[in-house]
């Protein structure tokens, strides 16, 4: 594996963007020198082009690679925290079930909504933010082609979605998860001048899937959970056609957390906690934040 390198920022560059950027410099290169010898015809063409989308695709596809630029995908460990997270609503039925899951526990967890959903039902965002949950943003609509668009359009989604949750809660979003969680350097670019935070997952159930079963959504889980982790479920489905598996495998999932001894906190204050936070590679490949305690002047 490539070592990661510092950018001008000081942060460190995934080896999947370096990956990428030497693959993209390298394809250019043969593209110029075979230009040169007049060797450059319909299927050299086409053998570049799809060489080098494999290569793009693939960050795409797995946000956790950082292809593009910076994602969280976990939090610090050590202290016995994880993030349960909740795609694709508010809808007044699921969304309020995993509400009253939650209400009675010590857990906390993260809805990032959708902009449209949230102006159609506002009721709702306010329960979930006087729940004392976290409120993210998912894009304005569930757009699966988000990764396409330009920054200037990712960006206006991400605004309107905020904007819905600050009318309806008072509450400016940090968060910004992209539909399907597909991340391009556009959608890198959108959410930079959004001002959001873009957060993957480091462990997901799958539970968006009609026909999924609970059991089968907490036997992923559980396998891998880790203190942390990111955790990515949905407490809606994307048109609010069925019911998402998670939302009767929370309680089990609940008691997953209670037997490891491990909590549910929002993204703010799993990520929030510390004075400072720095970014590392984790041995499972997933980014995540460690704290970096300012020491007080003397």
């Amino acid at each position: 594996m490539l070592p990661a390198m510092p950018n001008r920022s000081g942060r460190m560059l995934s080896p999947a963007r370096l990956v990428f950027v030497a693959s993209s410099t390298g394809l250019g290169a043969l593209a110029l020198h075979t230009a040169a010898r007049g060797e450059l015809g319909v299927a050299e063409i086409a053998a570049l082009s799809v060489s080098w989308y494999a290569v793009a695709t693939t960050g795409v596809l797995f946000p956790r690679l950082e292809m593009y630029g910076p994602i969280i995908s976990a939090g610090p460990s050590g202290s016995m925290r994880v993030a349960l997270t909740f795609d694709d609503g508010p809808n007044p039925l699921t969304t309020r079930r995993v509400l009253e899951a939650l209400g009675p526990t010590r857990h906390r967890a993260t809805f990032f909504v959708l902009g449209m959903k949230a102006r159609r039902h506002p009721d709702v965002l306010r329960e979930i933010h006087a729940g004392g949950h976290t409120l993210g943003v998912h894009g304005d609509r569930h757009d699966r082609l988000h990764s396409f668009r330009m920054p200037w359009t990712v960006r206006e989604e991400i605004l309107s979605a905020a904007r819905a949750v600050e009318v309806a809660t008072g509450v400016r979003p940090r968060f910004f998860r992209p539909p399907l969680g597909h991340t391009s350097v556009t959608t890198v670019r959108g959410a930079r001048r959004a001002g959001v935070t873009l957060v993957s997952w480091s462990s997901r159930g799958y539970d968006g899937m009609r026909g999924r079963s609970p059991e089968a959504v907490v036997e992923r889980v559980e396998r891998t959970l880790t203190d942390g982790a990111i955790v990515m479920l949905h407490d809606a489905a994307e048109h609010d056609d069925f019911e998402p598996a998670a939302v009767r495998a929370l309680p089990l999932l609940l008691a997953v957390l209670d037997r490891r001894g491990l909590t549910s906190v929002g993204l703010d204050a799993l990520l929030g906690a510390a004075d400072h936070t720095a970014v590392r590679e984790g041995s499972d490949g997933s980014r995540r934040i460690f704290s970096r305690r300012r020491s007080s002047a003397k």
